[in-house]
């Protein structure tokens, strides 16, 4: 094979070249199918040919690593051959899946919406991996013939201890011919939908006898809703779509992004008055919990262009400010040496010092001050750094970061300097000044007027760690409550490649308006204080900001829906004016902040407010409860690691999370009475054996697993509603 055919051939090319031999015997092409991974990239593929007689000719290809395609399979080792239509699982994991014999028969039933798959021919069950469908309900079909009998036997034995239920389609009842399958019969039943399949008739129930129960949640999960997109300003909601099409990042999390950027560039014109005595910043807070790799990095890259050559910009115009502030400091330097040496002298001399001294209190007063350059991004500096660059530098910044956990986990978030830490950050949020008395480096200083913004990313486990070391901390001194929080579903294994577009014309116009925002004149007095022009809303706007209010008030008290998360609804319509002041802005509106953009931006709080509470829902246990999410984590992290579905219960004691017998042997029957483990014993030996349905949803999270709890959400639904009541929808 030369390299250029190895380079330049077609999979059908590839697949008539291998094939030939059949074909000239009189075989014609029937199909080509391929088996792909989970995420959908092809592993190999079998070409599959019918002769005019009826016979069949099916042989696998795969592509070779010098890049040839060759006959045959790759090397798999025994038990580990995937399954056929993988991706099509992955996509729809809450599916019933179809088990036929052969490729044929699951394409067949794919055209009418079902989701099928093979291990192949009625020999392969063997050597095929069934774990794609662990915890999943499997209906088997086989083809009306004796080895078909004998391949759905097969798979039945497969799935047990693995499939959450198996049931066979009696293929006696459905009048196929000899060796017919799901395609003669679909062949025969043109207006079939999947809900005929499922309803077609049994052999009996093959649920193995020891089969698991559907497991039970250990908190009433929130479900999750989806972003409510259309409630952004069109400008935004623009340039939200064409940057999340191209960087397929989740939406939550571009818009985030896009919401970020636009708190920090007007953060420094406008306030936001509620109410009379409430009043406050514009700026937003704002967390997405999520895993590395989802390209926030990218996101806030394209949002945050013109803030960055807003930056450069002013770093340009103020260099020659800089020289000059650089000689007149070099002179002062000068002219105090002098005097003070002036003094020492007078000094020895036994001459009196009245007058230099009062000339060089004079010239300490008229120092030289350096020009203030804007310094609006920061990714990881410490609340001391940050402050410091406040105070001095430019009094309108943000924190943006991807990788938060250097956030989380820095030193300045240790033991002894936590509570201050999140004090400082708390009263930025609040638009509060600050006063820091220090004796050392460059003495005390204040930050007054400062605005900012935070937008963080961190990973779940990071963040459960930090609660953990703030022992409460964090939510109890407010620090959670005031972010608008995010926990969106992964995109990573759906990101097929795309070409960047030739032309961004949506956010090419939301970095044209953001660039007019910035070049507004800060309003900056000679202390460096911002004084932002004070907002507030209109009569129809504060009419809905408080109906949106009391809608939340009404349910934070004991039993009510949000007493779970009252930290964090508090502050949610603080929020919502907050964001509808951007949103006013932003859009181009003058004057009182409009109706309009309360009811855009009450929608986009309350979705956070769902996700908060979606995320915090474990964290509201009883002690008790707690332990068993504690348990139930750890156990499952052993199974994923160690690929094992039991551990003695030993181990169990000895490295999990609970070392007191009595207080685990309690918490593991809570665990068997919900469904999520099985308490064995063999000889003398106590097993703990993990519901497979489990290790199916398994994340790094015990409350996410509550995959199958009712829903939840009327509370944020009302609050929506109610601030949409002027011509909203939810």
């Amino acid at each position: 094979m030369n390299a250029v055919l190895e380079v330049t051939e077609t999979l059908q090319q590839a697949a008539r070249r291998l094939s030939a031999p059949a074909l000239r015997d009189g075989f014609k092409p029937e199909a080509l199918h391929v088996y792909t991974n989970p995420n959908g990239a092809p592993i190999y593929w079998r070409i599959r040919a019918k002769h005019p007689d009826g016979r069949k000719w099916v042989r696998p290809m795969h592509r070779a690593e010098a890049g040839a395609f060759v006959m045959g399979e790759p090397p798999f080792a025994p038990g580990v051959k995937p399954l056929y239509r993988l991706h099509d699982l992955a996509l729809h994991p809450d599916a019933v899946v179809i088990v036929t014999e052969g490729e044929k028969a699951a394409d067949a039933l794919a055209k009418i919406s079902m989701h099928a798959t093979t291990s192949g021919a009625a020999d392969s069950c063997a050597g095929a991996d069934w774990q794609p469908l662990v915890g999943r309900t499997v209906v088997i079909w086989p083809d009306a013939d004796e080895p078909g009998a004998k391949y759905a036997q097969a798979v039945v034995d497969k799935l047990q201890g693995i499939a959450a239920e198996v049931r066979v389609i009696d293929v006696a009842r459905l009048n196929l011919p000899p060796k017919g399958d799901a395609v003669e019969w679909i062949e025969a039943h043109p207006d079939a939908t999947a809900d005929d399949v499922l309803a077609l008739s049994v052999v009996q129930d093959e649920t193995p006898a020891d089969a698991w129960p559907q497991p039970h949640p250990l908190v009433a999960q929130i479900a999750s809703e989806p972003y409510p997109l259309d409630a952004l300003p069109p400008r935004i909601l623009a340039a939200v779509n064409e940057v999340r099409s191209f960087a397929q990042a989740p939406v939550a999390l571009v818009a985030s992004a896009a919401l970020s950027a636009v708190s920090v560039a007007v953060q420094g014109l406008y306030d936001i008055k509620r109410a009379d005595r409430l009043t406050g910043p514009c700026s937003l807070f704002m967390l997405t919990i999520a895993e590395s790799g989802e390209r926030k990095t990218t996101a806030d890259g394209f949002f945050t262009a013109a803030l960055r050559e807003y930056e450069t910009e002013q770093a340009d115009v103020a260099k020659p400010g800089i020289k000059a502030f650089k000689a007149d400091h070099a002179a002062w330097e000068a002219e105090k040496s002098g005097q003070q040496d002036a003094i020492r002298s007078a000094s020895k001399s036994g001459k009196t010092t009245g007058d230099l001294t009062a000339s060089l209190r004079i010239l300490v007063n008229d120092e030289p001050q350096p020009p203030r350059v804007p310094r609006l991004l920061y990714s990881d500096a410490t609340p001391e750094a940050l402050t410091w660059g406040l105070s001095k530098t430019w009094p309108s910044a943000a924190v943006i970061s991807s990788e938060a956990g250097g956030v989380f986990g820095s030193h300045g978030m240790g033991a002894e300097s936590m509570t201050r830490n999140l004090s400082i950050l708390n009263q930025l949020w609040d638009g509060r000044d600050l006063v820091f008395d220090r004796r050392k480096e460059n003495g005390s200083f204040a930050v007054r007027g400062a605005r900012l913004t935070m937008s963080l990313q961190t990973q779940d486990i990071t963040l459960r760690q930090f609660f953990e070391r703030t022992a409460g901390l964090a939510r109890g001194s407010g620090f959670l409550a005031r972010f608008l929080v995010a926990w969106p579903e992964s995109t990573q294994g759906t990101r097929l490649y795309k070409e960047p577009p030739t032309s961004w014309p949506a956010l090419a116009s939301f970095n044209t308006r953001m660039a007019a925002i910035l070049r507004t004149a800060a309003p900056i007095d000679q202390d460096g204080t911002l004084q932002p022009v004070m907002l507030g809303l209109t009569p129809e706007a504060k009419a809905a900001w408080v109906q949106f209010h009391d809608a939340i008030e009404t349910e934070l008290g004991a039993g009510g829906e949000l007493s779970d998360v009252k930290d964090v609804a508090s502050k949610t319509a603080d929020n919502a004016a907050r964001l509808a002041l951007l949103f006013h802005i932003f859009e181009g509106g003058t004057g009182a902040v409009s109706a309009e953009a309360f009811t855009g931006a009450s929608r986009v709080v309350a979705w956070h407010l769902n996700e908060a509470r979606r995320f915090l829902g474990e964290f509201a246990m009883s002690p008790e409860l707690a332990e068993a999410a504690r348990l139930d984590g750890w156990l499952l992290a052993y199974c994923r690691q160690n690929q094992a579905q039991e551990i003695g219960r030993r181990d169990a004691q000895q490295y999990g999370p609970l070392r007191d017998g009595a207080q685990l042997d309690a918490v593991l029957r809570e665990l068997e009475t919900l469904g999520r483990v099985r308490l064995t014993k063999q000889g003398k030996r106590h097993i703990i054996t993990l519901n497979p349905a489990l290790l199916r949803f398994a994340t790094a999270t015990p409350a996410a697993l509550a995959t199958h709890a009712d829903r939840s959400g009327a509370t944020v639904a009302t609050a929506a509603t109610v601030a949409v009541a002027n011509g909203g929808t939810t």
